[in-house]
């Protein structure tokens, strides 16, 4: 029932903001839910698909959902190849083989003594627990080798020896959680890296905290493109920049893959979202604002691409810092709705459309 309360409100909003009859809007979801890209009844209001300022009728059957998403996952990217993405160790190693800037790690914690180079390797909890107790070069973030959404991670600036208690952003955390954290076996160990210092000017905009450009590159028989990019914008009370649809408090942004320059910023999804135009914690306007060495950023993931070819949709998160652009991480099995709502685009286009008929 309250799936359905919730559903009549969106439509009652997406009629006083458009003045599309309930009989239209109607029609259109359940021609949306039963083409090709099954998008969700939700997802139609909440991705604001019902206004035809943003997807003209003709667009709308390219528009996707969350099953959409994991269909053309599947089909582009082969099972093989995840743990290329999905696997951090593996991954920064990888990048780091061939040359990519990646985050320095201070040291890695897994059972098998898995390393990425030639950073500190440590096999136990006692041997975590004696590194952890040295002095280190804080802040320090720490990431699960297998994670997602922000789980598991922690801003350490810096360690009480006497009450054995790290300072972080937030509140502090005792020494004995953080080993509890790391052996938590779905996490596969753990990342001990060193932070990244923000490009001056992304500094300036959006404050200290590392806040991730997502490049959609597609991989197509002409070579790799980028398909879209947006930015993840955390805010000053958050250690990750995880969207989590609105949810952290952190903001997305639409970015012109072109140039780099911001086009819109929104707090969420409809109708509870909001665009901004300033900063809420720098109070800096987003407006005429352009990401730093765009071109070499681009060239650098088209780049790097080449290397996991079985992934034909890849999702690079890259930072903006002082040395450059850095290659934070490579993802599969996103959310292609987010994009395409932030960039009010359809997310399948030709392009996409002929890389899941070569499939």
């Amino acid at each position: 029932m309250s799936r359905l309360v919730k559903l009549l409100r969106y439509a009652a909003l997406a009629k006083k903001q458009s003045g599309k009859s309930y009989l239209r809007q109607g029609f259109e979801a359940l021609r949306g839910a039963a083409a090709p890209n099954r998008l969700g009844l939700s997802e139609y209001y909440e991705f604001e698909i019902f206004d035809d300022r943003h997807y003209p009728s003709h667009g709308k059957q390219h528009c996707v959902g969350w099953r959409a998403s994991a269909d053309i996952d599947a089909r582009l990217n082969h099972s093989h190849w995840r743990a290329c993405a999905n696997d951090k160790v593996l991954n920064y190693a990888l990048l780091a083989h061939y040359g990519f800037p990646i985050p320095e790690a201070i040291a890695t914690y897994s059972s098998t003594y898995r390393r990425i180079a030639n950073e500190p390797v440590l096999g136990t909890p006692l041997e975590v627990r004696d590194f952890l107790r040295q002095p280190l070069p804080y802040p320090v973030f720490v990431k699960p080798m297998h994670g997602s959404y922000g789980r598991g991670t922690f801003l350490l600036t810096a360690f009480d020896t006497q009450t054995d208690r790290f300072t972080t952003p937030t509140e502090d955390v005792s020494l004995a959680t953080l080993l509890e954290t790391c052996q938590i076996p779905q996490f596969k160990g753990m990342l001990f890296q060193k932070c990244l210092q923000p490009h001056e000017s992304v500094h300036a905009l959006v404050g200290p905290t590392t806040s991730c450009v997502r490049l959609i590159v597609a991989r197509t028989a002409t070579g790799p493109h980028v398909h879209m990019a947006f930015w993840k914008i955390a805010r000053a009370r958050n250690i990750t920049d995880n969207f989590c649809m609105g949810k952290t408090g952190n903001l997305l942004a639409a970015i012109d893959k072109d140039t780099g320059a911001i086009q819109r910023v929104v707090t969420g999804l409809w109708p509870q979202g909001q665009e901004v135009t300033h900063h809420p914690d720098t109070l800096q306007p987003f407006n005429g604002f352009t990401l730093p060495d765009w071109p070499n950023a681009i060239d650098m993931c088209l780049a790097a691409s080449h290397h996991f070819p079985g992934l034909r949709l890849q999702h690079w998160d890259i930072a903006f810092c002082r040395q450059g652009p850095v290659l934070m991480e490579l993802n599969t099995e996103a959310d292609l709705g987010v994009p395409q709502f932030l960039g009010r685009t359809p997310f399948v286009n030709e392009r996409i459309t002929d890389m899941l008929l070569q499939h």
